[in-house]
């Protein structure tokens, strides 16, 4: 711990550790019921060990693979991925969580190698096996000499021990880890934590997931977050100008994360047949999103997916504020800067082939000076920002927003993000049918077509639609 303790606290600590061991019975992801055996000062299984637990099920099974748990606790987590066939290990800084961990697991037949210290002490052999990394983060801020507190042991368990925050930590050693395919790790921490990890995670090229939410009666909020590497083995190619990077990356062997950005793009192109004006300097990219065999995500789901990744990706890189962002429906992002403008667009075409089918999305972001209207649309820009850097926060936050689609639960958030963000848009610039009827957004049903109140069917084409206060 990196918190002051006096000889009062040791003494203290002392007395605490002589106290009973506490039985506990509980009940995993699984329903199956575990008898426990908690030492004195040892982190008990609570709800923050059940959110973990329930989100780790979409894992499923181990079949062969490796979790190493950093603060193992109880061991009641490593017991359920032994039991669901992982190969188990971790570490823990507290002494007493390490026999107990070990006892536990040994009791049920699993072996396991349950190191004592903490993440900042382990050597790259503890880590670099693992398939699954797992923290329950002590997420409650670090204690002061002027607070009141637990012993050292306990507040290890409960205290960030870490200034930057615990998840932060776990990215730089990520970092130094060698590849590994299909590597994850899931960690719990504080909501807001959430969103500072999620800002550095984009910056180091590591997808940043939100896979469950648990709120204490306090009002304190934690999450567990799912951490992975964006398309680990997808290729991104700069070209000095090209006619469309879409087009392009129809052509040849492409895989899905593969990307293509240009310096210049002389025939973007928009909705319709309506052209899209770059400069030298604009981040104009595609990338490609499906190439395979059908089934793929509907096309009004992957278009939501690329508007919320492009506002990720702003805010994370902190361009702009979160309420200066507008996401026009469907496929529009607007800023407000010194007045609303469009800052870019998505263009999302496919191309089948017998059974195979190749979805691109591309997309044109103002980064450079120019008019301030094209076409009688309002034209905004972010000055200064590097088409490289925008391009890479890209490329992982359309990764994390992808990936959310193939569980009924990211399809689920993903649609209600979007559906926020659409209402948003709705209310500010005034939508209407073409008779000038306003439109209320409901929903985003299955194919992602937004329902409207009153209306029997979803909107799927932005021509069925007007807008008040929009050219």
């Amino acid at each position: 711990m990196d918190a002051p303790f006096a000889p009062d606290d040791a003494e203290a600590e002392r007395m605490r550790l002589e106290r009973p061991a506490s039985e506990v019975c509980w009940n995993d992801a699984k329903g199956r019921s575990w008898d426990l055996t908690v030492p004195p000062t040892v982190y008990p299984p609570r709800e923050d060990t059940d959110l973990l637990a329930h989100a780790l099920l979409s894992l499923g099974p181990g079949a062969g693979r490796t979790v190493f748990e950093v603060g193992v606790g109880s061991g009641a987590l490593l017991l359920q991925m032994a039991a669901d066939g992982w190969s188990v290990g971790g570490c823990d800084v507290h002494p007493y969580a390490v026999a107990a961990t070990r006892n536990l697991l040994s009791a049920h037949g699993h072996q396991c190698t349950v190191l004592e210290g903490d993440l900042r002490e382990l050597g790259a052999d503890a880590l670099e096996r693992a398939d699954l990394i797992l923290w329950n983060t002590p997420y409650l801020p670090p204690v002061s000499v002027d607070e009141a507190h637990l012993g050292p042991l306990e507040e290890a368990s409960l205290s960030d021990p870490v200034p930057e925050g615990a998840g932060h930590a776990l990215l730089e050693r990520l970092a130094t880890l060698p590849e590994r395919r299909n590597r994850i790790a899931m960690v719990v921490l504080r909501e807001d934590a959430a969103l500072r990890l999620r800002a550095d995670a984009t910056k180091r090229g590591w997808c940043c997931v939100i896979e469950g939410r648990l709120a204490f009666d306090d009002g304190e909020r934690v999450v567990v977050v799912a951490l992975t590497k964006a398309w680990p083995y997808a290729s991104h190619h700069l070209v000095a100008t090209t006619g469309s990077t879409n087009a392009d990356l129809f052509e040849d062997e492409r895989k899905v994360g593969d990307s293509l950005r240009a310096e210049q793009q002389t025939e973007g192109r928009g909705r319709r047949t309506a052209s899209w004006v770059s400069s030298g300097g604009d981040l104009t990219a595609s990338w490609v999103l499906h190439d395979g065999a059908m089934p793929m995500q509907p096309h009004g789901l992957i278009q939501a997916a690329c508007g919320l990744a492009t506002k990720d990706a702003l805010l994370d890189l902190g361009l702009v504020d979160e309420e200066a962002v507008l996401l026009k429906w469907p496929n529009d992002v607007l800023i407000d800067g010194k007045g609303l403008g469009k800052l870019g667009g998505w263009l999302i075409e496919s191309r089948q082939q017998g059974k195979h089918t190749r979805v691109v999305a591309g997309l044109g972001l103002n980064l450079t000076e120019g008019p301030e209207a094209i076409d009688g649309t309002p034209r905004s820009t972010l000055l200064g920002s590097q088409a490289s850097t925008l391009h890479a926060a890209l490329t992982v936050r359309l990764c994390a927003r992808l990936t959310a689609l193939h569980s009924g639960r990211g399809r689920e958030r993903l649609g209600n993000e979007a559906l926020a963000a659409f209402q948003a848009s709705a209310a500010r610039l005034g939508m209407t049918d073409k008779e000038g009827t306003p439109l209320s957004p409901t929903a985003l049903d299955e194919e992602g077509g937004l329902c409207v109140e009153g209306r029997d069917a979803p909107l799927h084409d932005l021509d069925a639609v007007a807008w008040r206060s929009w050219p």
